[in-house]
């Protein structure tokens, strides 16, 4: 079997969703630092996939209002701690470490050097959770050709929108590219919910955000200390991916 297929298969079979491949060449003229060659001299391609994230998981904080089970002044808490970052980031997480960690040992098998960095969320001290990804799952997701930028600074997909969450191999392998998006997934400027849905409005476009071709790199930034801030004082973890139309059940996938 074509190497490609192999790994594609292997990756679905363990649970990914998504799952795609961007050559090296598409990081070049990336800013310093990010280039896969970077962390992998000799890299070729980079096999990215991703996972979603359930709807309901998103709606944490509208479940179980009025249960018996938890007092409502420990609800939005306890449904955070258990709910939302256990099934929305650990887990998932998780899973995305283990067909990571698959995927490079089968690689190296085959003699081809193979690494990834492992999902983080929660992981990390305070002081180290400040500091940038060591690669941009985002950018590699794009690169990849499955999904592209959208107003809301993550990557849009056209099957689940931006609820999905992604993790990389980088490889010396020579495998066939997936082909870049070519048709919008981010409804664009015309939609805007997800920035309007902001309590902190933390998001703010850059020029390119008006344009309606396929955003290959960011159209947004994110303050991300207000962000944080927003998170601490509202239950708005999640908002932004929750309220975006594109990839919901009863809408048109785009692809």
């Amino acid at each position: 079997m074509d190497l490609t297929c192999e790994l594609m298969d292997m990756a679905r079979a363990a649970g990914a969703s998504l799952a795609g491949i961007a050559p090296v060449e598409r990081y070049d003229g990336a800013p310093r630092g990010h280039h896969p060659r970077e962390v992998l001299p000799g890299a070729q391609s980079v096999f990215t996939f991703g996972i979603r994230i359930l709807d309901r998981v998103l709606e944490w904080p509208e479940l179980l209002q009025g249960s018996p089970l938890i007092p409502e002044e420990m609800r939005l808490e306890a449904l955070h701690s258990l709910f939302y970052r256990r099934s929305g980031y650990d887990v998932i997480n998780d899973r995305l470490n283990h067909i990571a960690l698959g995927l490079a040992n089968h690689l190296e098998d085959l003699g081809y050097a193979s690494l990834f960095f492992p999902a983080t969320y929660g992981a990390l001290s305070d002081k180290m959770a400040q500091l940038p990804g060591m690669f941009s799952q985002r950018h590699a997701a794009v690169r990849a050709g499955l999904g592209e930028f959208g107003l809301n600074n993550v990557v849009v997909t056209a099957r689940y929108g931006p609820r999905i969450r992604f993790n990389s191999v980088i490889t010396a392998a020579p495998l066939t590219p997936s082909p870049l998006m070519q048709a919008k997934t981010c409804l664009g400027v015309d939609c805007h919910i997800c920035v309007d849905e902001c309590p902190a409005g933390a998001f703010s476009l850059l020029p390119e955000a008006s344009s309606d071709r396929v955003w290959l790199a960011p159209v947004s930034r994110t303050d991300w200390s207000v962000c944080r801030k927003s998170q601490a004082a509202s239950a708005c973890m999640g908002r932004c991916l929750r309220v975006c139309p594109t990839g919901r059940s009863g809408l048109e996938a785009r692809s």
